[in-house]
């Protein structure tokens, strides 16, 4: 048997940002060693499609896997990256008619259903995580009907079978860095970390828009310090990679597990930093001190909401004060800090948008003095199928029930469209006159 694994194009190209591909890699570990494989990433080809077309011809192989990771850039972009897919599913069926196409990765697991229909050519796909079904899958003459969490067709009809478990994350997979050498990846990036590693999958937290319990489960799966401090010293000390990104949807929680994973980084003594998202009600002068020793140099928040109406709308669990008891904390410690935040939310009033403005306006202050805040990220909600926010849109009559979600439809009524526009003005202002040192009462009054 012959595979071809393929991570199709869910970049804007041009943007010079590589991201590993960690789930198609750690897949490609589990490929048994009678099996011939070859693999493509098209996020790192000059022009992928010929790439793609090559490696098809070449190889001849009898399965293609393909990972599909993002339905679309988010950021209030239009662009849809579901063309990757239907042109690789598509070309494959062209060009290798044989081949058995499967179909996985957090963008397909999202629509799977409604992407078998969309995509015909795909003969199976793959549900939620594949490390433990995968092998089953390149037996040579696999029985569909027991493999968990896969869609199948079945004369015409796409059947989808139960989930099964979900891997222990101590029991993963290692990355294949010989099929994906993280070498390719580490040149170029100005503005994020290309190598993820995993500490936790699940999030418990149910959060207005998002869908990770859905795609990670509802509990948190923790993996163990040990492990996870293994894998990024093997990456450091065989292909050099001194900047990391922690893929948790939340990063310090639990805060044991938060702090112990600090304390074994530091026990290690490597020479590598990190980023992550945190979670600013868990946030503590200590656990903080403790990160700023173990190597992070960017702390990501995601508070979502200037104004306790939206932090509550949103289903956030905490406070306008928690997110700003969080910012002074890394001011004082002076950590790069990263803001991101979703604007015109449903129901705002001018009350609401007055209140966000003068919350900005404090963050802004917070950081002013350090100088440590690296951006403002100001987004739109994305509406998912699914989704707690998206179900009350359309219980309010603020969403047709029949709006198709699978190309990008954001929350953005044309009475505060405006704002994101105008917040980046603020920030940008701010950040302008804090590097030159210019007096801040000018700016308010300009603003």
């Amino acid at each position: 048997m012959k595979i071809l694994l393929v991570q199709v194009p869910t970049s804007h190209l041009g943007a010079g940002e590589k991201v590993y591909p960690l789930g198609l890699s750690r897949l490609s570990s589990t490929v048994p060693d009678t099996v011939e494989k070859k693999v493509l990433d098209m996020n790192i080809c000059a022009d992928p499609w010929p790439a793609l077309n090559e490696a098809l011809t070449q190889q001849l192989p009898d399965v293609v896997a393909i990972s599909f990771r993002n339905l679309d850039p988010l950021a209030g972009h239009q662009a849809s990256y579901l063309s990757s897919l239907k042109t690789a599913a598509l070309m494959v069926k062209t060009q290798v008619p044989g081949a058995i196409l499967l179909a996985g990765g957090p963008a397909f697991s999202l629509f799977a259903q409604r992407l078998m229909e969309e995509v015909p050519q795909i003969d199976v796909g793959l549900k939620g995580e594949g490390e433990l079904i995968f092998p089953s899958l390149l037996e040579a003459d696999p029985d569909y009907r027991i493999i968990p969490g896969i869609l199948w067709r079945d004369q015409g009809e796409v059947v989808l079978n139960l989930p099964g478990s979900r891997i222990d994350m101590d029991t993963l997979p290692p990355m294949d860095f010989e099929a994906f050498s993280p070498l390719d990846y580490t040149q170029g990036n100005a503005y994020v970390a290309a190598m993820g590693i995993e500490g936790k999958r699940g999030c418990d937290l149910w959060c207005g828009y998002c869908l990770y319990p859905f795609l990670g489960g509802t509990h948190m799966r923790l993996r163990s310090p040990v492990n996870i401090v293994d894998e990024m010293e093997l990456l450091h000390k065989n292909a050099g990679i001194k900047l990391f990104h922690f893929t948790d949807g939340v990063l310090n929680r639990p805060a044991d597990h938060f702090e112990a994973l600090c304390r074994e980084l530091i026990r290690r003594n490597l020479d590598v930093s990190w980023t992550g998202f945190f979670r600013e009600d868990s946030l503590t002068p200590e656990n903080l001190d403790l990160a700023k020793k173990a190597g992070v140099v960017a702390v990501y928040f995601s508070g979502d909401a200037l104004t306790d109406y939206g932090l509550k709308l949103l289903n956030k669990k905490m406070t306008r004060e928690d997110i700003l008891k969080a910012s002074r904390l890394t001011a004082e410690k002076e950590v790069l800090t990263m803001c991101h935040f979703l604007v015109n939310l449903p129901g705002e009033t001018d009350v609401h948008v007055a209140q966000a403005r003068e919350m900005l306006d404090e963050l802004l202050a917070i950081h002013d003095a350090s100088g440590n805040l690296g951006a403002v990220i100001f987004n739109h909600i994305r509406l998912y199928p699914g989704a707690p926010i998206t179900g009350k849109l359309i219980r309010d009559g603020l969403l047709d029930p029949g709006t198709d979600l699978l190309y990008p439809v954001y929350h953005n009524p044309i009475q505060g469209s405006h704002l994101l526009h105008e917040f980046e003005a603020r920030c940008h202002s701010a950040g302008v006159f804090s590097r030159l040192k210019l007096d801040q009462h000018l700016l308010e009054v300009a603003t």
